[in-house]
C-alpha cells in the first residue's frame, strides 16, 4: 500500500496506529421529494494504522445509525422502520479497508460497508493533513446505493444514491 499522504508530500512520523481524537459525526445527503436532505450519524471508532514503511495498512470504522439525526423527528422515526434503516436489528454501519491507493493527493480506498445486515463494496476518497496539535485531520467522501442494503421506497420520495463524508481528527494511540 502506498505511503500515507493526504498531499503532494508524506505526513512525517505517522507510524502507528490512529483513533479518533474526541466526538465525531459522519454526514449524508440524499434526495428527498425533488430536493437534497442531509443528515449526521455518530462515529463511534474509527482507526487507520500506518506501517513502518509509511504505508497504510489498515482502515476501519464504526457508525451508530441508530443515533441518525436528520433534523426532522417524524423523518428520523420512519427511518427506524423495517422497510428502510431496520434500526431495531441494525444500530450499526461498519467499514473495513481493504485496499488503499494513492488518488489525487490522496487515497483511494477500496472496502467494504455493512449495513442493515448486507455487506457491500464502496469506494472512499480520503485526504489527510498533520495539524499544529500532533492530530491528523482525515475527510473521507463516498457514495452508496441504498436499494444494495434492502433500504426500499419509491425512488421520488427517497433517492437512490447517498453521498458520505467524514471528517474527522485522528490521534496516535
Amino acid at each position: 500500500m502506498p505511503p500515507f499522504s493526504g498531499s503532494a508530500t508524506a505526513l512525517h512520523h505517522a507510524v502507528g496506529t490512529w483513533t479518533l481524537a474526541g466526538p465525531t459525526t459522519a454526514g449524508f445527503s440524499v434526495g428527498n421529494l425533488g430536493r437534497r436532505v442531509g443528515g449526521t450519524i455518530p462515529v463511534t471508532s474509527a482507526q487507520v494504522d500506518v506501517a513502518e514503511d509509511g504505508s497504510v495498512a489498515g482502515v476501519s470504522a464504526v457508525l451508530n445509525i441508530d443515533a441518525i439525526a436528520t433534523g426532522h423527528a417524524r423523518r428520523d422515526k420512519d427511518l427506524r422502520k423495517p422497510s428502510l434503516l431496520d434500526l431495531a436489528n441494525h444500530p450499526r454501519l461498519t467499514f473495513s479497508g481493504a485496499e488503499v491507493t494513492p488518488y489525487e493527493g490522496g487515497w483511494r480506498i477500496t472496502g467494504l460497508l455493512t449495513a442493515k445486515g448486507t455487506t457491500r463494496g464502496i469506494i472512499l476518497t480520503a485526504t489527510a493533513q498533520e495539524q499544529n496539535d500532533g492530530t491528523m485531520r482525515v475527510r473521507a467522501t463516498g457514495q452508496l446505493d441504498r436499494r444494495h442494503y434492502g433500504v426500499k421506497a419509491p425512488r421520488f420520495l427517497i433517492g437512490r444514491l447517498v453521498d458520505l463524508e467524514i471528517d474527522a481528527a485522528l490521534q496516535r494511540r
